[in-house]
């Protein structure tokens, strides 16, 4: 009986909660802008303090331009391992349809550049253990890249762009 107590204790410890990581967001760039769709790529720093690797099983991404033209949301699947005790960076492309860029076109006229934001969550670990980080992560369209979307909706224009 007493030969199984330190087994017990030792089992007892690597038993443990495992703690949360941490999430830094490095940063968010337009890759492309069409009439029809916007493409980003979102770059996070994921710590795992843990003894165990841990999965990112997806990230999500709510994506606010100029606080007012709202371009929607997306879920990307990814399965980046997260290895135990090290930063993994996790590069995610991320893209959303526009169902009309018009409003971008007018914000555009106001500004040499439009703010826009990207809020979401990356979802971690499997069916035993499920952790939702949140990040939030800003930069700013230039106006040339929004005229050159715009104009590409005029028929005729085609030469311009």
């Amino acid at each position: 009986m007493r030969a199984l107590v330190p087994i017990v204790l030792l089992l007892a410890a690597g038993c443990s909660k495992p703690a949360p990581p941490t999430l830094v967001p490095e940063r968010v760039q337009i890759t492309g802008l069409t009439s029809s769709h916007i493409d980003l790529e979102v770059t996070l720093d994921a710590t795992n303090p843990n003894s165990i690797d841990l999965v990112a099983r997806s990230l999500t991404a709510h994506v606010v331009i100029a606080g007012k033209f709202d371009v929607g949301t997306a879920e990307i699947p990814v399965t980046t391992t997260l290895p135990a005790r090290q930063t993994t960076r996790i590069d995610v492309p991320i893209s959303l349809k526009l169902e009309d860029i018009a409003p971008l076109g007018k914000l555009a006229i106001t500004s040499a550049t439009l703010p826009y934001r990207v809020d979401g969550v990356v979802s971690l670990g499997g069916d035993l253990l499920h952790i939702e980080i949140p990040y939030h992560l800003t930069d700013a369209i230039p106006r040339s890249q929004i005229a050159h979307a715009v104009l590409a909706t005029i028929p005729g224009l085609e030469a311009l762009h």
